[in-house]
């Protein structure tokens, strides 16, 4: 027997010609999967997580409050720093035509940079004084954010997933570090965004080094400027169709922190960014890879039955591993977060238990999230991503108009979050057991469809 067929699924004869085969538990497949796609991911969380204790002693509720109002913007603007087109390499076939969509890249960072710039010196004059200074450096780091993305595209297109893998560890840890030394250095809570800036300069030079040679540069850099508007041309349904529905559900999970901000002061802005960032930890730590590993099946294997026998197995290990943790982080959190954090963080106590429901719901829907972009439903989607925007921040304009005290306000908020969530997920789920289109009609990676719909 060669050595090859051992990786082959056994095959037991049965009647005629029927064969019946046997295959092995999906759910030791999918733990397998996501532990190899997470785990440098969770060492990396995990460090920024183990930092927050001693972070909340050397910076202010204010300062963590100018931070989550920095940090929500740029991740906001980060959609739309490449104008969407840095999904466009993973179906770029050969150097030449990858060296012309990475030109087109950069061309649009450069330009979404300058207008956020220029946007931002118009409309500084406007901001209270602690955030005067975020209008030159929101730019600064929603450029930086496309570089990111598209360094990990070019990981993933390449097949490079253990430099994609330690890429996920190097930006959060050497943020945590540089924020635990310029804390110490006593550099101002200004000195938490200058962190995230020089994390994302780390990352690319690190990162560009182990990806990247010098004939790829080469290649970039001498890539026809007409090549690269062709392209731009031929994937104007990127930035006209991706980025609207990519936006809605970038704000769902950045832009409350902006507006408790503005409503209610960024002290509690500061509770609620560190609230959200200790509930939703387990969701980046395992909800996200768990998404990740039901892309790649899908891409291996489209049938359908397949499919929900992998969903199955997902929403089981999400629910064991990821929701009902949250839900216990919530109950417990009266308890620990005072003894952690001190007593000026108490209202993050009851901002996480707020959360907890919303990010037990977040946890359940987060593996199933590519459904309807893997169905070619991206209307669907962008239909859903807006439902799920009334749901939040309905209740949270509503409560701050009505004059309700601010912790009232996000409990309402959190509800309609877990309600939204819920939405989503029922929605992936009844789009795999209902719709009439074959999973295999598309291939896509990371919300992308890469292959045309089939005739």
């Amino acid at each position: 027997m060669a050595p090859s067929d051992l990786l082959r699924p056994k095959t037991v004869p049965a009647a005629g010609t029927a064969i019946i085969v046997v295959r092995p538990s999906p759910i030791g497949s999918i733990i397998r999967a996501a532990s190899g796609v997470s785990a440098m991911a969770i060492v990396g969380q995990l460090t920024l997580l183990a930092a927050i204790p001693v972070l909340a002693r050397l910076y202010s509720p204010a300062d963590f409050g100018v931070f989550t109002i920095y940090l929500s913007i740029v991740n906001i603007l980060a959609g739309v720093a490449a104008l969407r087109f840095e999904a466009s390499l993973y179906g770029v076939k050969g150097s030449a035509q990858a060296y012309v969509t990475v030109k087109l890249i950069l061309l649009a960072v450069f330009v979404t940079t300058v207008l956020a710039f220029s946007a931002g010196q118009m409309l500084s004059n406007l901001a209270p004084d602690r955030l005067g200074s975020l209008a030159w450096l929101i730019p600064i780091g929603m450029g930086g954010a496309g570089l990111v993305e598209a360094m990990n595209c070019w990981s993933l297109r390449a097949g490079l997933l253990r430099d994609f893998a330690l890429g996920r560890l190097i930006l959060p840890a050497s943020m945590a570090a540089l924020q635990l030394a310029f804390g110490i250095a006593n550099l101002g809570g200004e000195a938490m965004i200058h962190a995230h800036i020089l994390s994302q300069f780390v990352f690319i030079g690190l990162i560009g080094c182990r990806v990247m040679s010098w004939e790829d540069l080469r290649g970039i850099a001498w890539a026809p400027w007409r090549a690269v508007l062709e392209k731009a041309r031929r994937e104007y349904k990127f930035p006209l169709f991706d980025i609207p529905a990519t936006l809605a559900s970038i704000a769902i999970n950045n832009l409350p922190a902006v507006l408790v901000g503005g409503l209610f002061g960024t002290a509690f802005a500061g509770y609620l960014g560190v609230a959200a960032r200790l509930v939703t930890g387990p969701v980046t730590l395992i909800a996200t890879p768990l998404s990740n590993v039901f892309v790649a099946e899908a891409n291996r294997n489209s049938n359908r039955g397949h499919l929900l026998g992998v969903a199955r197995g997902l929403l089981l290990l999400a629910a064991a591993f990821t929701a009902v943790p949250i839900l216990l982080l919530g109950l417990a959190a009266p308890y620990v977060v005072v003894p952690l954090l001190g007593e000026p963080w108490m209202p993050t106590a009851e901002i996480m238990t707020a959360l907890a429901v919303m990010g037990a719901a977040q946890a359940l829907s987060t593996p199933l999230s590519d459904v309807p972009a893997l169905l070619r439903r991206q209307g669907t989607r962008l239909v859903i991503d807006l439902a799920r925007a009334v749901l939040v921040f309905g209740p949270l304009l509503a409560g701050a108009q009505a004059g309700w005290q601010p912790v009232t306000v996000i409990y309402f908020m959190a509800a309609g979050g877990a309600s939204g969530f819920a939405l989503k997920m029922a929605a992936s789920l009844y789009l795999l057991t209902h719709d009439p289109q074959p999973a295999g009609a598309a291939t896509c990676v990371q919300h992308e469809c890469l292959e045309e719909k089939t005739p």
